[in-house]
């Protein structure tokens, strides 16, 4: 009897089958691959608006006043066409990075919205400075960078009747904000999302700041 081989149509077919089989396992391996890469990514994005958030909310809420008010301001300005807020205020949270510095006392602390030239999106930075007068136009000292791949940043201040206002500033005339801060804070913090740049990861805190008037002479 003599052996029989196969024909070109089975070795064509068997081709075929192996080839579907093969893609199959592919994309089995591709899209797990890809949910644990956007899984690391969500939890690194959460954690890192989890920490920028709280440091925040606890500078905030260590607002003080020097010599009987507070300093409490925003500034607007543009990047990139779109317009954000450097916020600038008074409070007992000076961070200190060496023996050298003073370990504490009111600082003036800023938060700005940067470039970023390493990633994708803009950076979140905080400085803070023990001798810094926020009154004057001048420059604020190094700080570093708290957050970064930043979409949005948005802030949006209460008064004691809980009348809601864009922006602050406590030298300014108006007898609800001269020498004042505000009674709270919304922060609306808004992180690049790289599947959907139409819809950012967006996280939100309301601040509370429990002493805001100016002191009685």
């Amino acid at each position: 009897m003599r052996n029989r081989g196969f024909t070109l149509i089975e070795i064509l077919l068997a081709i075929f089958i192996l080839g579907i089989v093969l893609s199959t396992v592919y994309a089995s391996y591709t899209g797990t691959f890809r949910i644990i890469r956007e899984t690391e990514y969500d939890a690194e994005i959460y954690g890192m608006a989890r920490v920028a958030l709280d440091r925040m909310a606890r500078d905030l809420q260590s607002a003080a006043p020097w010599r009987g008010a507070f300093a409490f301001r925003t500034k607007p300005y543009n990047l990139h066409d779109r317009e954000f807020a450097r916020l600038t205020f008074r409070a007992a949270a000076h961070v200190a990075f060496s023996e050298q510095e003073v370990p504490g006392g009111i600082t003036v602390i800023e938060y700005g919205i940067d470039e970023d030239t390493e990633k994708e999106g803009l950076t979140l930075s905080r400085s803070d400075s023990l001798y810094r007068n926020p009154a004057k136009e001048e420059p604020s000292p190094g700080g570093y960078i708290l957050c970064d791949r930043v979409e949005a940043l948005t802030y949006l201040f209460t008064d004691e009747t809980g009348k809601e206002y864009d922006s602050w500033d406590s030298g300014a005339e108006n007898p609800v904000q001269k020498n004042r801060a505000p009674s709270g804070v919304l922060i609306r913090l808004s992180l690049v999302n790289p599947t959907n740049r139409e819809r950012p990861y967006l996280f939100m805190t309301r601040v509370r700041i429990p002493f805001n008037r100016r002191e009685a002479p």
